[in-house]
Parts: C-alpha cells; sequence; structure tokens
C-alpha cells in the first residue's frame, strides 16, 4: 500500500461543488461518500509560494525565512526571488526517509532545484523554468538520468506548449494544459509501478493557470474532469489516498492597485524610464508573446533577446515585479508593496518613523472601499513579525494584508485608478483550500473538518507512525480509523543544512513570469 497525496493548486469546495452535485465528478464524490475532510486554510499570503512549502514542512513561513515568491530589500533596493535552496526547513519526505520509507515527488512547486531523497524528485511548475519564452529540458529530476526516462517513456514536458499567457488563452493553449495535467498522472502510475514508493506526492498545478483567467468556465470545467477521470488510476488498489490544495480560488470582482493607491497618497514616488516610454508607445509584453507565438518566434526570444531586455517590456496592465524598482524614486518613497498585500518601509524599523508610518497604513488600508461599489478590500492588516511566528519571522515583509472578498490585490504600477471591476485574472487567490482523506487508515466522516495547511504534514507522519517534529506548527488530525487512533508522539527536527545558490534574481523572476503568474 502506498499513501498517495494528489495536489491540486488552487482548489476549493465552492468552486467545484456544484459540478459534484450535477454528477460531473462521480470519482471526486465517491471519494467524499467513502472519506472524511473539509477545509484547510492556507498560510498568509495564500499564495503557492511559500504554501506548497507551508504544507511539506508542517511549519509557517516564519521558520521557512521565504514568505513568498520573492521579497522587496527596500535597504538594498534588490528584489530576490527564491528557489527550494532559501526555504530553510527540512520537509516531510526527508522524515519519511528518516524513518525507513521511500518517497516521490511529482511537480511540486517550489522544488527546484530538486534535492536528493531516498526515491524521485521531479521538480514543477512554475519555479522549474529557463525563462519566460522556453521550459527546462533537463536538470529538473532527482536522480538526472530521471529526465530522459520520463521522455523517452511519456514525453513529458514540465509546462505546456504553447504556453497559456493573458494575450494567448485560446483552444490550443487550453488543450496544452489538458493534455498536461494527464501527463502527471501518467508519470505518478508509471513511476509508481517502477519503484513502489512508500509516499508518493503529485500536483497537478496548471489547472490552477485555468482558474485564474477562466474562473469556473468551460475550459476549467474541463479541467476537473480531467482530473476526476484520472483519479480512478489510484482508487481501487487500496492505497491511502490525500486530496489537497495549497489555497483557494474566487472571482475576482474588484481589483486594488496597492502601489498606484500608495502613489496616490504620497508614499510612492516613480520616475519616467524605458518602461513608461515602451507602454506608452504600445509595445508590450502580451503583445510580443503572441507575435512571437504566431511566427514560431518564441525560442528565439529566448535564445536571442537578452533576459534584462526582455524583462523591460511592461505588461499590457502596468509595469511589475522587480521592474518597479527600477522606476522607484528612493529617495521619496515611503512603502511599495507586492500582488497579494505584502508592503514593505523604506525607514528603517529602529526609527521612530518606522511605527509611525505603519499604524497610519494600518488604518488607512483597513477603513479602504471600493469608491464605486462599496466592497470591502481589506479585511485586515498585520505586523509580518507578529502575524508569524519563529526564528525568521524579524525578516516578514513589513505588513500583510488579507484581501477582502473576491478581491485581488495587484503591484503594477499604471493604472489610470488604483481600483477596477476587472483585471487580467477573473479568479483569484483565497485563503480556503480544501482537503481530502479516503482509504483504509481513515474514517468515513464527510466534509464537517477545518484544518491549516501546515496540518497536513504531521497528520501524515502520524499515519505512518512516526513522531511529530517538535518544531511543526502543525498538528494531528482526527481523520483516522479505529487501528490508528493511537497516542501521538513527538521528537526532535533533523537538523539540514539549507544554503542559498541563487547568485543571480532574473532566472527565477523569468520563470515565474510564465502565464502572469505572479500578477
Amino acid at each position: 500500500m502506498t499513501t498517495i497525496v494528489i495536489g491540486l493548486d488552487g482548489a476549493n469546495w465552492q468552486m467545484i461543488d456544484q459540478w459534484i452535485e450535477d454528477g460531473i465528478l462521480p470519482n471526486l464524490s465517491q471519494l467524499i461518500d467513502t472519506g472524511i475532510g473539509g477545509i484547510s486554510e492556507s498560510c498568509l499570503p495564500p499564495l503557492t509560494v511559500p504554501n506548497w512549502k507551508c504544507y511539506s514542512t508542517g511549519k509557517n513561513p516564519g521558520k521557512l525565512d521565504v514568505f513568498r515568491f520573492d521579497k522587496i530589500n527596500t535597504d538594498a533596493r534588490e528584489h530576490t526571488f527564491h528557489d527550494a535552496t532559501d526555504f530553510k526547513s527540512a520537509e516531510l519526505w526527508e522524515y519519511l526517509n528518516e524513518g525507513g520509507y521511500t518517497t516521490g515527488i511529482i511537480n511540486k512547486p517550489s522544488t527546484y532545484p530538486p534535492k536528493p531523497v531516498d526515491g524521485f524528485v521531479i521538480a514543477g511548475g512554475p519555479d522549474a523554468s529557463n525563462s519566460e519564452f522556453r521550459t527546462l529540458d533537463s536538470g529538473f529530476t532527482y536522480p538526472a538520468d530521471l529526465a530522459d526516462e520520463l521522455r523517452d517513456s511519456l514525453d513529458y514536458s514540465v509546462h505546456p506548449s504553447p504556453m497559456i499567457s493573458p494575450s494567448e488563452k485560446g483552444e490550443d493553449e487550453v488543450a496544452a494544459i489538458l493534455e498536461l495535467i494527464s501527463s502527471r498522472f501518467d508519470a505518478a502510475e508509471y513511476l509508481l509501478k517502477q519503484s513502489s514508493v512508500d509516499f508518493l506526492h503529485m500536483t497537478a498545478f496548471y489547472n490552477m493557470a485555468l482558474q485564474h483567467y477562466f474562473w469556473r468556465d468551460e475550459p476549467v470545467r474541463r479541467a476537473w474532469e480531467v482530473i476526476d477521470q484520472n483519479l480512478s488510476r489510484f482508487m481501487n488498489d487500496g492505497h491511502d489516498l490525500i486530496i489537497m490544495s495549497d489555497h483557494g480560488t474566487c472571482k475576482v470582482e474588484s481589483v486594488f492597485y496597492i502601489n498606484v493607491w500608495l502613489a496616490e497618497r504620497g508614499y510612492l514616488a516613480t520616475q519616467r524610464n524605458i518602461d513608461n516610454v515602451l507602454r506608452t508607445v504600445g509595445i508590450t509584453r502580451e503583445r510580443a508573446l503572441s507575435v512571437a507565438k504566431r511566427f514560431g518566434l518564441v525560442d528565439g526570444l529566448s535564445t536571442h533577446v537578452p533576459e534584462q531586455l526582455q524583462k523591460m517590456v511592461p505588461w499590457e496592465e502596468g509595469i511589475k515585479r522587480d521592474r518597479i524598482l527600477s522606476i522607484i524614486d528612493w529617495e521619496k518613497t515611503d512603502a511599495v508593496a507586492s500582488t497579494q498585500g505584502p508592503v514593505y518601509l523604506t525607514p528603517t524599523s529602529e526609527t521612530p518613523e518606522f511605527e509611525r508610518l505603519r499604524e497610519t497604513l494600518i488604518t488607512e488600508l483597513t477603513e479602504l472601499s471600493h469608491p464605486e461599489t462599496g466592497t470591502v478590500l481589506i479585511n485586515d492588516v498585520h505586523r509580518g513579525e507578529e502575524y508569524y511566528t519563529g526564528s525568521y519571522a524579524s525578516n516578514a515583509p513589513d505588513l500583510l494584508l488579507e484581501q477582502g472578498p473576491n478581491v485581488h490585490i495587484s503591484d503594477a504600477v499604471g493604472p489610470a485608478n488604483w481600483y477596477a471591476s476587472s483585471g487580467v485574472w477573473k479568479g483569484g487567490n483565497m485563503p480556503d483550500g480544501l482537503f481530502l482523506m479516503n482509504g483504509p487508515s481513515f474514517r468515513n466522516g464527510g466534509l464537517n473538518q477545518r484544518a491549516n495547511i501546515v496540518d497536513i504534514a504531521p497528520t501524515i507522519l502520524h499515519l505512518f507512525d512516526l513522531p511529530i517534529p517538535e518544531d511543526m506548527d502543525g498538528k494531528v488530525l482526527d481523520v483516522f480509523s479505529t487501528t490508528y487512533n493511537r497516542p501521538v508522539e513527538y521528537g526532535p527536527p533533523l537538523e539540514r543544512d539549507h544554503h542559498s545558490t541563487l547568485s543571480e534574481t532574473n532566472e527565477i523572476a523569468e520563470r515565474l513570469a510564465d502565464l502572469g503568474y505572479l500578477e
């Protein structure tokens, strides 16, 4: 028997419950009828990173020293993008290996570059990629030669081709994602037969790309039908099956352009540069990628156009991410924000001005509503070092914003107003995800449970009769059948040296820019 975890990026019950009721997802419905689960709440911000790592470590980001894909350092005026080596914690599979169990990890975000395990690792999207325009052909697996085996046996690819993007989301792009989702299940079934690991994790991931661009429209329903059909591969062999997500997805009904808001109130000052000029004359990244796709020049863009030049071409919505730092007038700027709400201040924390500024921003942001609809844009604002716990909590963003219902916070600089009713994404991120556990080890209990994403790892370790590391934040969930209803044991955490090998931020920035994912 293998314990199999199926990760579905951005999944939540609200999005799919009608399809379940209508009989469109019969396998998932069967698993619900005989399993136990409910809502799994993600850590702030509700993003792919850090939450897939919160799942695999059982810890909040304050113990990982990574709080999202990227981080703005206002002292050094740098934009850093993280890879797997930046997370300062052992993961679930390392504890399983230590306990004598073999493990396989397929396509989980934030696993690039892959670390050695007793088993195998296939690093996944969106981080395992050469650049915005080109997929990764090697170096994404452990052992290294597994990449050739997957390509020869399964025609495996890390990313879909053609790649979906804000300007290119037609049938070809949708079909490529549906095929890619199936290929993840192909790889899981193939490798499970080849290696018979004790624990297998597989993430679909690109269903989230469709949810961003289509919300619950027909392409998303098709993706979930593909997922449901493939679940049957693992349902009748006596495996323990766990289905879970990193966060949920909501319909975007309001967009808050936080950096535009900061600029209007004098907290952020910008200066004109090449990005502004290109956007003014209509040269945007979406248009460049659309033309390149049309004429078969996508690989040429990656090979012959320097990355720094690629990055100067703005998005249609505006200037984003690391390019924002290049247009900031730092001497006149007090605050700058990232997508989904982390805010970084320029005054140092040792100065009285720092806390006065934080208090002012907290007050103004919590009182903010959409001028036309009255929608609450921000549910709450937290001081980063108070929201997180752990040795690295002091490295957190200075402020964390909880988005209001159906609100997406964008970091774009360029829109005429700081608010809008729609943006690039139709589906945005929300904290409530899902989990469902089914198999001989679990009892039947419906979907009435409420958990935190950090609870999944200790629950799995308890399933394997292993002690829970004392530094994990999560708890063992009450989901087990009578056989596994035993006392929880605790033990010391594994000591691991985690040294970042990332010296250039450009590579990760471009990996994560695919499909507007860091929108």
